[in-house]
């Protein structure tokens, strides 16, 4: 036979047989923390195909920013020969069965949520850009490596947040009012997108106060601090703002606004002249309207502060934040302890007589007692009329953990010091205390407890 002296070749073909268990199970956390995270997200965009194909669960969950919808795909085959117990890959009953489980129900996601939770990822709750200026209500647990919750000075054992971070929901004759005007006004204020709490307060006082964002909500700074989206080249802001909202807050029924934005670094002045264009249409609708304008740095360009200073605003507003020690950790690197101490001084310097100037710090950062006492001295000294301290509370687990929570008698405390020993025309302390919070209220009670000092001593010179 002519092929009788050729060796034959026999080819097989053999498949490496693994002998870790499948993808499915030893990579379920990191599945778990990336679906979940995605789910949680508002601005997250849909999973590509290559991603999809390297997730591999039983029902994927697509994590669109509005729904979470189930799409069945198929497994691939070695995933369900090895759930079969097939290819040498031995599987528990337990696990097979779970598998089963999840692939009939269709509905995998509460598992994964779960899972999560009990290998300790966090899922922050979406966040916007109001809730983020106001800041967040709710303490988020915070979890390690372990899943137990970090002990925080000054919150009660056994508790997530203390008592005093609780409020009642608004209320009030006032509010209502106030809350039907909006349905008919094309106006977004921080204080119903952020939820506040303090909401009822502000808007059931004499004068009531609200807070109006400007300029977009995308920063071009990411401070530590804060959830605020940012970029680097937000979209434009829209040319019409000032005076659309001019309109809508002159025919809405609040005596005291508070304008503020975000960092625009992008524009030249620093979104400067929007802000005066808003604040000299409001006043030449409503001139009796007190009007403060909560501000950027506009990276120290002591010229955009002077502009807006003379725009015909009542309240000057920067917040300074923290203490000197703390502001490369909380702030972003092109803001400054320093840089806002001069925006501040600026602002006082050559802005109208009379106009009041204002700056907040947060506590619960790390800082000391003799730190918030010189931070405080230092504010002074650069003119600032008004100063406020609040809580700092953790916006989401990827920001500064909250190291304390300062009880409402050591709020107290920092109120008398800064009226009595520093000098301030008016401090506003307290654990739910931002930097608008009854802001009208402060500021005429502060110009009439001067009035009221002005006269004794006229009298008394008499």
């Amino acid at each position: 036979d002519l092929f009788a002296s050729r060796p034959r070749r026999v080819t097989t073909r053999t498949r490496a047989r693994s002998t870790e268990p499948t993808a499915g199970i030893t990579q379920m956390p990191a599945m778990i923390h990336n679906v979940a995270a995605r789910a949680s997200t508002p601005s997250a965009r849909p999973l590509s195909d290559s991603v999809k194909r390297q997730t591999r669960l039983p029902r994927f969950l697509s994590t669109d920013a509005k729904s979470v919808a189930r799409v069945p795909v198929v497994a691939p085959r070695r995933h369900r020969a090895a759930a079969a117990g097939e290819d040498g890959v031995s599987l528990t009953e337990a696990e097979r069965e779970e598998l089963r489980a999840l692939e009939e129900s269709g509905d995998a996601f509460e598992r994964l949520v779960q899972l999560a939770k009990e290998g300790g990822v966090d899922i922050p709750p979406p966040v916007n850009a109001a809730a983020s200026m106001c800041g967040p209500m709710v303490v988020p647990t915070v979890s390690g490596a372990n899943t137990t919750e970090r002990d925080i000075p000054g919150k009660p054992a056994g508790l997530t947040k203390p008592p005093w971070l609780r409020q009642r929901a608004p209320g009030g004759d006032r509010y209502e009012y106030l809350t039907s005007g909006l349905k008919d006004l094309k106006l977004a204020t921080v204080c119903e997108e952020a939820m506040c709490p303090n909401l009822g307060e502000c808007w059931n006082g004499d004068t009531g106060t609200a807070t109006i964002m400007i300029l977009g909500d995308t920063c071009t700074r990411g401070c530590r601090f804060c959830a605020v989206n940012t970029a680097s080249t937000p979209p434009p802001p829209d040319e019409m703002e000032p005076e659309n909202t001019a309109k809508a807050i002159a025919e809405w029924g609040v005596g005291y606004i508070v304008l503020t934005s975000v960092d625009r670094d992008d524009i030249a002045d620093g979104g400067a002249e929007h802000f005066a264009r808003t604040v000299r249409t409001l006043k030449a609708l409503k001139p009796e309207i007190l009007a403060e304008c909560l501000t950027p740095d506009f990276q120290g360009d002591e010229g955009a502060v002077t502009h807006l200073a003379n725009s015909g605003l009542d309240v000057f507003a920067h917040n300074i934040e923290t203490v000197e020690r703390l502001q490369k950790r909380v702030r972003d690197p092109r803001a400054g302890y320093d840089q806002s101490l001069g925006v501040l001084r600026h602002a006082k310097a050559t802005g109208p007589a009379g106009l009041v100037t204002k700056t907040s710090i947060m506590l619960g950062l790390g800082e000391t007692d003799e730190e918030i006492a010189q931070t405080m001295r230092d504010c002074k000294d650069a003119g600032v009329d008004i100063f406020t301290l609040g809580q700092y509370l953790r916006p989401t687990p990827n920001h500064l953990d909250v190291m304390e929570y300062v009880t409402p008698e050591k709020f107290d405390h920092w109120k008398r010091y800064g009226e009595e020993v520093v000098g301030f025309r008016y401090v506003a302390s307290g654990p739910l205390v931002r930097s608008s919070y009854k802001a009208g209220e402060f500021f005429i009670e502060t110009m009439l407890r001067d009035e009221r000092k002005a006269e004794a001593d006229g009298l008394a010179a008499a």
